[in-house]
């Protein structure tokens, strides 16, 4: 894997900083990033290896609390700038990453780690402040100082072009000077860690080494440059790869969590948290309103990510961001209504009533099927509630939960009230051994088992939404068969039938079989099958290699006990993660894919002769999430929904989600509910008051 430099963006000859780099500095094992606040493309600073803040506009004066006015100010600041790369170097040191500091980058560290500066040098900067030209003169090095070590001279020729300079009585937290300017000690060349234990490189320069003069020969320039390469290429992060499913091409590789940045994030999360719940439910709602309008924004680009990653059809990923939108709207316009204080009795002098209290700080390990849909049904609502979340987004659509936390931000949510986790199974047990004050998984049912396990001891809430193997009946009464398959069949495949609410096993009166099953077949076989990213493909990739293997051994099994596959069957024989739309006939209990839950596009399709025969198929399963039932009468399909122990019901439809309705599994399907009032309130605990006055 190479390794990365991220260079924070300046509008002021940016491209010098990237040309210091030579193809020979480079090599076959380090590339260069933009870090740009213009794109605010936060989420690949999570990709880079060090980082490079280059010089530029004066950092804002809000950052030391400066002067608002002052010599030489600036026409305007960028402070969207300073947040960003105030990103950079806070990540450069949860992580112990190599971070070189260029003029106004040091300037930045210094006032990040604490400091001020000296607002304007005004009329005794003749030396610095660059003119046709940047300025040159001599600097010292103190001996003691990394900057010594590296560049081997006490005595060193460099150029300025700056007006304003580190404050000598205002230096930063664990910083200490390591260069002067020979002629004035107050103008400060130079900054480093002062106690570098458990710390990353890290070189702070007031010069501009990637543009000074005869730079390959300048010790100054030159081996500064080495030494931070050394530093880069001795990183040892470890690596999640992102695959495009359709391609099987690397698109990013994105650096994990440690053991410690989980346990960082958390503290932040734990000091944010009362502040948090301190601001008016009006102003958290106002924040994820806003959040919900960004996504509006960005579906173009959001849907995009999201295709990559997980391979699901363009207009697919656009409607599971439509349907988060709408989800949101709900939340937001109902948690006053639920989320406020209840009274429930009053009169004699006592009144009773419930407050609904944050969890805290939650833990969300959340899916990638749809990381949207499955994401906002937990942060949003316990957000709204007051809590700070540790979001954990599936290794599979890592670079969505990363687009994720940048929306949130820019929405205006504070930086740590939502801290995203990155990595796959070791990231996810370190989560369960911290301390959260309540645990959100959604996956699958031998993961979600495990979990509460784990967690059990800690006697704090866990909900988990887990997989399911969920029935469909067509009785005999319905009227237009050949629409009720159309809309069967979507349910069966839509996202490629990796949802937990896919139909994934039907059941058909014997009366209306034969001509439902023709039916059902000419759809599937109408549907297009290719790159997601082509216009009118229905069938894309499957997110994950290994599910191939699983659907073949459920196809392959089908067969050998007498199943007849009526379309598909197969893994197809082209680059990506492709399998063909599967209609199994004849099939029964005995067979896996009427059994264990698929997750992919497989479908089998079971006659029956009534509905009590239909209800024992339905019920004979281990899981309980959603049952569906088409009939021409209400009352039919009631009565057969009400014996089957799911947490949803469909009639006439199926595979849909409600933000109104709560969203429950039962037995292997889980326990708990997220969405309606319920799923508001999941992320609060009561608190009964009896007030007498």
């Amino acid at each position: 894997m190479k390794k990365r430099i991220g260079i924070s963006y300046t509008r002021t000859l940016f491209e010098n900083y990237w040309n210091w780099f030579t193809p020979a500095d480079l090599g076959n094992d380090v590339e260069l990033m933009e870090l740009s606040f213009e794109k605010n493309n936060t989420g690949d600073i999570y990709q880079c290896d060090g980082f490079i803040l280059t010089g530029g506009v004066d950092v804002h004066p809000s950052f030391y609390k400066g002067k608002a006015d002052y010599n030489n100010s600036p026409d305007a600041h960028q402070a969207e700038r300073d947040v960003f790369e105030a990103k950079i170097y806070n990540y450069s040191q949860l992580h112990k990453l190599p971070v070189l500091g260029i003029c106004r980058g040091m300037q930045l560290i210094n006032v990040l780690q604490g400091g001020k500066l000296i607002q304007d040098l005004d009329n005794g900067n003749e030396r610095h402040k660059k003119e046709e030209s940047d300025k040159e003169h001599p600097i010292i090095a103190e001996k003691d100082s990394l900057l010594y070590t590296i560049a081997g001279s006490i005595r060193g020729h460099i150029n300025s072009a700056h007006h304003q300079a580190i404050d000598p009585n205002g230096i930063g937290s664990n910083l200490k000077v390591n260069a002067y300017d020979d002629d004035d000690e107050r103008i400060i060349e130079g900054l480093e860690f002062a106690n570098k234990t458990n710390k990353g490189f890290m070189l702070c320069v007031q010069w501009h080494p990637e543009r000074i003069k005869e730079k390959e020969h300048n010790p100054f320039s030159e081996k500064l440059k080495k030494q931070f390469l050394t530093a880069i290429k001795e990183t040892n992060m470890k690596k999640i790869v992102i695959i495009n499913p359709a391609t099987e091409e690397i698109i990013a590789e994105v650096n994990e969590d440690t053991r410690e940045s989980l346990h960082s994030k958390l503290i932040s999360l734990r000091v944010a948290q009362p502040a948090w719940h301190e601001i008016a439910l009006a102003d958290r709602v106002k924040a994820l309103n806003s959040f919900a309008a960004l996504l509006e924004k960005n579906i173009e680009q959001l849907a995009a990510v999201l295709t990559a990653e997980v391979g699901k059809p363009l207009q697919q990923s656009r409607n599971e961001i439509n349907g988060a939108r709408a989800r949101i709207q709900w939340l937001t316009d109902n948690a006053a209504k639920y989320l406020s204080d209840e009274i429930m009795s009053s009169g004699d002098g006592m009144e009773e009533k419930i407050s609904y209290e944050p969890l805290g700080v939650v833990c969300n390990i959340s899916a990638w099927n749809y990381p949207y849909l499955v994401g906002v049904n937990v942060f949003v609502p316990a957000l709204l509630a007051g809590n700070t979340v540790m979001y954990k987004p599936s290794e599979y659509s890592t670079l969505t939960g990363l687009q994720i936390e940048r929306l949130l931000k820019e929405a205006g949510m504070p930086e740590d009230v939502f801290q995203v986790a990155i990595g796959g199974k070791e990231t996810g047990e370190t989560l369960l051994e911290l301390p959260f004050d309540g645990y959100f998984f959604t996956g699958s049912y031998k993961t979600g088992k495990y979990i509460y396990e784990k967690v059990a001891p800690k006697m704090v809430p866990c909900q988990c939404e887990l997989g399911g193997k969920d029935p469909l009946y067509v009785a005999d009464d319905i009227k237009d068969i050949k629409a009720v398959a159309a809309g069967t069949a979507d349910g069966a495949f839509y996202n490629n039938g990796q949802s937990c609410c896919a139909v994934e096993r039907i059941y058909v009166h014997e009366k209306v079989y034969d001509e439902y099953v023709s039916e059902f077949v000419k759809e599937v076989k109408s549907w297009k099958i290719g790159l997601p990213t082509e216009v009118g493909v229905y069938i894309g990739p499957l997110s994950r290699k290994d599910q191939l293997s699983v659907l073949e051994k459920q196809v392959t099994d089908a067969a050998y006990k007498g199943a007849t596959v009526l379309a598909g069957g197969n893994k197809m024989k082209t680059k990506g993660y492709y399998f063909e739309p599967t209609v199994l006939a004849n099939v029964d209990h005995n067979m896996s894919v009427m059994k264990d839950e698929s997750f992919g596009p497989v479908i089998g399709i079971m006659k029956v002769k009534n509905d009590e025969e239909a209800i024992q198929l339905m019920q004979d399963t281990e899981y309980g999430l959603t049952a569906s039932v088409y009939s021409a009468e209400r009352k039919r399909a009631e009565n057969i929904l009400q014996q089957i122990n799911a947490g949803t019901g469909y009639w006439n439809c199926c595979d849909r989600v409600s933000a109104a309705l709560p969203w429950s599994g039962r037995k292997h399907s889980g326990f708990g509910a997220t969405l309606s009032h319920i799923g508001l309130r999941a992320f609060t605990r009561p608190k009964g008051y009896h007030l007498r006055g």
